[in-house]
């Protein structure tokens, strides 16, 4: 080896070949990929595994061929893409030990995953796991179809619990399908009724989960955090009274069956009044006024870069903000949605090497995962959204091994919108996640709103009481 593993990445390794199934729970920066790589290529020459499956969202499938290329360039490594005869052709005909499919193709592929694990001994390895955690979704039956029949089943995410407990049931039914572990489904929940930090179920959690977080394992740089309250422009502060008042008046006017049949919406509405906060041309675009979040950024962006060698992240949730910014922004990059999978490694890299490229913009959906942003010791939230996973991958980006200076976050928020509760509902899905996994600090989950609770979200912008 050309490299050193740390204490907690041995850890790691001895925790996924001891056990054979588990859930690697890592904070983001931690060094995951590693740990299943190096455990993998062990397997290997103990000869206790064949072949490895790995699959992870689509925009890391590049990082992981990047990551074996640098810590194991022995081992032979094919990503399944492209159309649906290719991906089955790599599947049935493939020779390489690593075969590497996205979340997406899994769904597609199903079939021809499971003939791939029933050949050989496989190390199925699901990374950023919590994307399969709806017990109902595709993306779940499609791995607990293909989990029975690998010899070894690995989940690696820094963030396995993304909104409630409940999160983590069906990542322990991959990891031992069949056992009943955590009971049904139906009592799991029922308990979850009684106890939302579900202490019940903490010896299966322990047993199963490896937790390491940043602070246990590094000596990272300080992190601080500032909110800066932003004032909507008249204009602007009209739009979002008006929108807001139109979404209670036909709240208070619903039924109990038409709110019932509303819930489901209503995070998409939430959504329209965040998009009025922060950019109003998101809804309209015939619209020339500049929103008050991007006067204030030129000003915050300005401030930091006047220091030479600063570099910032800028987070936004939204592709024609996006769009925008990097227009408005001199000498910006920007890896999103839009971006090309196969150009994003590069413009990190450039991002991290290049002088003169001071300012990243990006989509914590797109870039939140899979980077190492270290050249940045600022990052500024334009917007936020009420998912918790990219919310703590976004910030680990930068605050990770590698990282020499303090680390500033900056939030703005609109003052008086929604976005004031979106923080809350953060925070407590954070503290909900440390008390699962054993981290230090505790939390319960975001109520499920009724009408009234949702009308009081959308007057206050607080989040009724836990």
């Amino acid at each position: 080896m050309t490299f050193e593993l740390l204490q907690h990445q041995h850890e790691g390794v001895d925790f996924l070949m001891g056990r054979g199934a588990g859930l690697l729970a890592f904070e983001q920066g931690l060094g995951k990929t590693l740990v299943a790589i190096e455990s993998f290529r062990r397997l290997l020459d103990g000869g206790r595994a064949d072949r490895m499956l790995v699959i992870c969202p689509n925009s890391l499938k590049r990082n992981w061929v990047a990551e074996y290329e640098k810590f194991a360039p022995t081992v032979s490594v094919e990503v399944a893409e492209g159309t649906p005869k290719k991906r089955r052709t790599v599947f049935r005909e493939s020779r390489a030990r690593v075969l590497i499919a996205s979340y997406e193709t899994a769904r597609a592929e199903t079939t021809a995953l499971l003939a791939f694990a029933q050949r050989q001994r496989t190390v199925l390895t699901l990374d950023e796991s919590h994307a399969a955690k709806n017990w109902r979704s595709l993306t779940s039956t499609a791995a607990r179809t293909v989990a029975p029949h690998c010899a070894f089943r690995w989940l690696l995410s820094g963030t396995p619990v993304t909104n409630t407990a409940t999160d983590l049931f069906t990542q322990v039914e991959i990891i031992e399908p069949g056992r009943g572990s955590l009971g049904s489904l139906e009592s799991f929940t029922a308990r979850l009724e009684e106890d939302p930090q579900a202490s019940f179920a903490k010896d299966v959690i322990d047993r199963l989960v490896l937790r390491r977080t940043k602070d246990q394992c590094l000596d990272l740089p300080d992190k601080s955090f500032a909110d800066i309250r932003v004032e909507l422009q008249p204009w602007q502060r009209r739009l979002y009274d008006e929108m807001r008042d139109k979404m209670v008046c036909e709240i208070e006017a619903m039924s109990g069956d038409q709110y019932r049949s509303f819930a489901p919406s209503a995070l998409a509405r939430l959504t329209r009044l965040v998009q009025l906060a922060c950019n109003p041309t998101l809804i309209f675009p015939e619209l020339e006024q500049v929103p008050a979040k991007f006067e204030v950024l030129d000003g915050i962006i300005n401030d930091i870069l006047s220091v030479p060698g600063r570099k910032v992240i800028l987070w936004s949730n939204y592709v024609r903000s996006i769009e925008t910014l990097l227009r408005r922004i001199e000498g910006s990059v920007a890896i999103y949605g839009g971006t090309p999978t196969s150009e994003r490694q590069g413009i990190a890299a450039s991002f991290q090497n290049d002088p003169n490229v001071r300012v990243l913009i990006a989509n914590p959906a797109a870039a939140g995962t899979g980077f190492t942003l270290t050249a940045a010791s600022y990052t500024i939230y334009e917007s936020l959204s009420w998912r918790y996973d990219h919310y703590a991958q976004s910030q680990d980006r930068n605050h990770r091994i590698g990282q020499t200076e303090p680390v500033t976050y900056v939030r703005l928020l609109a003052v008086d919108t929604i976005e004031e509760a979106i923080v809350s509902a953060l925070e407590r899905k954070s503290a909900l996640a440390r008390s699962l996994l054993g981290d230090e600090g505790s939390g319960d989950i975001v109520s499920q709103l009724s009408k009234e609770e949702m009308c009081e979200l959308l007057k206050t912008n607080r989040l009724p009481p836990e």
